[in-house]
């Protein structure tokens, strides 16, 4: 019966514990506003070309530093002259990108890469040659 008070006192313990540490971690993130501010001027213009991209004149791209898709995608674009404009969200703030990548989602709630947003509107997600084929070199 003693074990189980004490079992019992240790759960609550450790939710206490569990909910001041965390309550403390969101005490501690920086607002948006200061973390932009220590962006460069291009990194800044980007993100918030990212958060509207409807208002890009040309393609959209939400790319991945890392991924060969995006590279692809990339040189598929460049080889056919079509203009684009490309963000990698994984070379932001931890906190600037998770609302990148949940804007992301908005377009492609799987959230894989690239995710390409054409300027009538189109999404593609991946590097698919032949739908991108079929929709920028008509």
């Amino acid at each position: 019966m003693a074990a189980t008070y004490l079992l019992v006192i240790i759960g609550f313990l450790l939710v206490v514990f569990g909910i001041v540490y965390f309550k403390s971690k969101q005490a501690k993130e920086e607002p948006v506003e200061n973390i932009l501010a220590k962006l460069s001027q291009e990194e800044q213009t980007l993100y918030k070309m990212a958060l509207k991209p409807e208002n890009v004149p040309n393609t959209f791209i939400y790319a991945l530093s890392t991924c060969h898709h995006c590279k692809r995608t990339r040189e598929f674009l460049d080889s056919h002259k079509i203009p684009y404009t490309l963000i990698y969200i994984d070379t932001y703030p931890k906190q600037l990108y998770k609302i990148l990548l949940e804007k992301l989602k908005v377009y492609n709630p799987r959230g894989s890469y690239p995710t390409i947003r054409l300027a009538n509107g189109q999404i593609i997600t991946g590097f698919r040659e032949q739908a991108l084929r079929e929709a920028l070199l008509k």
